[in-house]
């Protein structure tokens, strides 16, 4: 779609709501927003062009997303595992009153699996903000992929 080629605003909002549906993995384990982006997508491919499109890349960018979500948080468990367990096992008597510092390391570590899933969540919103305005919004990668097919 150019960039002067005009959508209703039913269709910005559709194409907003597909992309702004990440939201919705907060509180379903990322399931949610998939089945939002998919069912309008599927009512939506031979209505609008725009929000056919827009609908099935945020489809394809969630997936992704959760599927590096969840690699991020097991690499993370994997590395916690690895700092905390050890000494524990080692010699428990000598972590009777404090933990281990891998214990420290590990949670600190968090941020970065968290961060992960922040910044992906807000690259979404700013395709639903784009999508809302009436703009195109190709996802890096993805968009031209899609477009490609």
């Amino acid at each position: 779609m150019s960039e002067e080629q005009t959508v209703s605003q039913d269709e910005r909002v559709l194409a907003a709501l597909a992309h702004g549906s990440i939201l919705l993995g907060w509180f379903t384990g990322g399931i949610g927003g998939i089945v939002a982006a998919l069912l309008i997508w599927i009512t939506q491919k031979e209505k609008s062009p725009y929000v056919a499109f827009q609908s099935l890349q945020a489809l394809v960018y969630q997936i992704a997303t959760m599927l590096l979500t969840i690699l991020a948080w097991c690499c993370w468990f994997a590395l916690w595992m690895a700092l905390f367990m050890p000494p524990l096992l080692a010699n428990p008597d000598a972590y009777s009153t404090t933990p281990p510092a891998g214990l420290w390391i590990g949670l600190f570590l968090m941020v970065i699996p968290m961060g992960i899933w922040i910044l992906t969540d807000l690259y979404a919103l700013w395709g639903a903000v784009r999508c809302l305005g009436g703009r195109d919004f190709r996802y890096a990668i993805i968009g031209n992929w899609l477009a490609s097919q």
